[in-house]
């Protein structure tokens, strides 16, 4: 595929951002909606990625901290997802940049995760593919951040429909809880167990996790509660983690921290989400449509 192709009559592509085992995405124009937008292209390679895609389409659940398809179309071999375009790369990205991040903003990003969470658990989803590559970040100069979930590519619904093929547990190694390893049962507790490791990650500057990682102790400048609610989340016994998000959520605002802006890291230094897009192409044409047959 090249800049320039046009598919379904509608989505312009213009230049390629990102891509991942059976998929690429593309910033394009969505010459329907008259906005820039992402186009994620997944392969068809089997009937297990076409109901993925199915699954990932349906999945529309407003939210101001989820991110999730509005349109589709065939496109070839591949289906062609858009939604909204994010330009603030991720968290991986952010962590990548920083290391470490000041209590106060880890604990911002993981609400608004939890809130996330909680609206996806609502709807009787879930996302099991938790981690900081999946956190997408709008841009901020200084300012707090805005957190987007994003890929449910290998969501579970709440008919149980798995996505994938029968026997083989999916996830990203070090975010998957201990359950899942073992009886491969996923549930909503699953994705609170790898929202913890996300936390910890923030909280430690450490790179992913390992399978069943040990917290150890909290760094100096982290708040003890903080630490605790990080722990209940990463419990090994489901059981022994917050009941649902909103569970978390409470523990976590119980700790009283409060996000001071401008933002800044344990250095002092300005902590910036960048525009990781660069500008918009220029204005786009409008797809060729093929003049209509004579009756």
């Amino acid at each position: 595929m090249r800049a320039g192709w046009v598919i379904g009559e509608r989505f312009t592509m213009l230049d390629r951002i990102g891509t991942g085992g059976t998929s690429r995405v593309w910033r394009a124009y969505d010459h329907g909606e008259r906005v820039y937008c992402a186009a994620k292209l997944v392969r068809r390679n089997g009937p297990t990625s076409v109901q993925r895609v199915v699954r990932e389409r349906a999945l529309r659940l407003a939210h101001p901290n989820v991110l999730t398809p509005y349109a589709s179309c065939l496109a070839g071999d591949d289906v062609l997802l858009a939604m909204g375009l994010v330009r603030g790369g991720s968290l991986e990205t952010l962590l990548g940049d920083y290391g470490r991040l000041p209590p106060e903003y880890a604990a911002e990003v993981l609400d608004q995760l939890l809130a996330a969470l909680s609206h996806i658990h609502g709807a009787g989803v879930v996302h099991r593919d938790v981690k900081p590559a999946n956190l997408l970040l709008e841009p901020s100069a200084q300012g707090a951040p805005h957190v987007r979930v994003a890929d449910f590519g290998i969501a579970l619904g709440e008919d149980r429909m798995r996505l994938t093929t029968t026997g083989f547990t999916v996830g990203t190694p070090g975010y998957l809880a201990p359950e899942v390893l073992e009886w491969n049962r996923p549930g909503p507790r699953q994705d609170l167990y790898a929202a913890g490791m996300v936390a910890w990650r923030m909280l430690t500057g450490a790179a992913d996790p390992e399978p069943r990682q040990q917290l150890g102790t909290p760094p100096p400048d982290v708040p003890p509660p903080l630490w605790r609610v990080v722990a209940r989340l990463c419990a090994d016994d489901p059981e022994r983690r917050p009941a649902n998000a909103d569970v978390a959520r409470h523990a976590l605002a119980a700790c009283g921290l409060r996000l001071r802006l401008p933002a800044r890291t344990l250095d002092g230094e300005p902590l910036q989400i960048f525009d990781h897009l660069g500008p918009a192409p220029a204005p786009v044409p409008p797809p060729l449509v093929p003049p209509a047959r004579p009756a």
